[in-house]
């Protein structure tokens, strides 16, 4: 009897525990069932929120119309400035005049054909005045530039590229696209640089926002960014000694002469935009080919420009730097040449620096916390200089262009798309007969994106 009431015990402990694990693995299985409830739940309730704010977690910040994934932005800025000019470049006692511009109005379209194509328009309007075409006429007895008016304002197409995204490391721009020479490309919203003004030290070398039509290979590793470019290079007939190449870019033309090609290579550390990187760029092309009228210049008039740029942020403080150095072969030849093409009329700004050189340097402060301020207030000042004519291949080159500049100003964002500005700057010549000067500028900028 004893003997059969331990089995029956021993046979109840076992069934007791076989009915524990049981229900253990059925609680278990219960409680996966559920968290997979909750989860898919989460992700319906997610994929909700991103259509009513109108986006999709593959392309946030962008509108979806049935497939569609387009985005709209736009920036623009008006300027009051009050300085010391001159007349002409005989005159040395500058008078004080005072002037708004209407700087410029950008459209920007950008629309994405799916995840990895996508086509970028940017348009430009600018001072709002009426445009002037310029072209080249063959028919003439010497040949000779002529100037068209056309009403409506200055329109330019800045940017017509289509950019295919292998993938994060490998990406592709092709069609009417910047040229990343100078900070000037990556810099040119209001709420990108500090000054009034865009920087006055790289329009006098280069086109500021540079762009040609061409096409960039860009490649991405470990925090690199490298950039390899083929577009349409500058025509020499429009170099001038107050703004060396600049001048030169084929925007003024109804076409773009394409027998001189350009190469451009561009390495960065980091991300400048961010305020933290630094990097280099190489520019290298013949100037004489795309001439209208190139049998004027015998010699190539290769052009080659190096830069180097940095940004630093820590804390409330931001630095920002770039220096730019070139050189213009057969500088005396297209001197001689630009002399003597009807239509031209250099005068006094025929002469060419066969090298050039400029560069600035900005620091920043936001001092939101310092005056207990609900938005960014930033105290700046900024150091230019440029020489476009710094050497000559002939005779001596004129320092009359060689001008340096320091700026004070500040920047406030009332909002996060609007920057008021205020900058007073004195302007310092190298040339012995002309007093510094200085101006006083005010700003508006405003920059969306829907």
């Amino acid at each position: 009897m004893k003997r059969i009431t331990i089995i029956i015990v021993a046979y109840s402990m076992i069934s007791l525990t076989s009915f524990c694990a049981v229900a253990a693995k059925t609680t278990e299985e219960n409680l996966q069932v559920a968290l997979e409830q909750q989860q898919e739940q989460l992700r319906l309730i997610e994929k909700e929120l991103a259509e009513l704010k109108g986006s999709s977690p593959s392309h946030p910040k962008q509108t979806d119309v049935g497939d569609k994934k387009w985005q709209i932005n736009s920036y623009g800025s008006v300027l009051y400035k009050s300085e010391d000019t001159y007349r002409n470049i005989q005159d040395t006692n500058p008078e004080r005049r005072a002037t708004t511009d209407l700087e410029r109005v950008v459209l920007e379209f950008v629309y994405d054909f799916d995840l990895k194509w996508q086509v970028e328009i940017e348009l430009e309007y600018e001072h709002g005045g009426t445009g002037a075409a310029l072209e080249y006429d063959g028919f003439e007895e010497f040949g000779e530039f002529e100037t068209e008016i056309e009403a409506g304002g200055e329109i330019i197409v800045e940017k017509l590229q289509a950019k295919y995204m292998a993938n994060e490391f490998f990406t592709v721009k092709m069609g009417h696209i910047f040229v990343p020479v100078g900070l000037g490309t990556d810099l040119h919203k209001p709420s990108q640089y500090f000054s009034t003004q865009r920087y006055w030290s790289e329009a006098t070398l280069i086109p500021q926002v540079w762009h040609e039509t061409g096409f960039n290979l860009i490649s991405k590793w470990q925090g690199f960014t490298a950039q390899t470019l083929i577009t349409t290079g500058l025509n020499s007939e429009y170099f001038r000694t107050y703004g060396w190449v600049s001048t030169g870019h084929q925007k003024r033309f109804e076409q773009v002469n394409a027998d001189d090609l350009a190469l451009t290579l561009r390495v960065d550390y980091g991300d400048v935009k961010a305020g933290k990187g630094v990097g280099f760029s190489f520019y290298t092309g013949d100037t004489s080919g795309n001439r209208n009228n190139n049998t004027k210049v015998s010699g190539d008039g290769n052009l080659t420009i190096f830069g180097l740029h940095g940004a630093y942020s820590y804390d409330n403080w931001l630095v920002r730097g770039q220096y730019l150095f070139g050189r213009l072969d057969d500088s005396q030849a297209i001197t001689n040449a630009n002399k003597t093409t009807p239509g031209l009329k250099p005068g006094n700004f025929s002469q060419l620096g066969s090298e050039a050189e400029s560069s600035f340097v900005e620091v920043a402060f936001n001092s939101q916390n310092i005056f207990n301020l609900t938005k960014p207030l930033y105290l700046y000042t900024t150091y230019e200089y440029a020489n476009p004519i710094k050497k000559v291949e002939q005779g001596n080159a004129t320092e009359r262009f060689n001008k340096q500049s320091v700026a004070f100003g500040i920047n406030y964002f009332p909002i996060d798309n609007l920057v008021l500005k205020a900058q007073a700057a004195q302007q310092m010549h190298a040339q012995s007969n002309l007093d510094d000067s200085s101006s006083f500028s005010l700003s508006m900028g405003y920059y969306f994106s829907i």
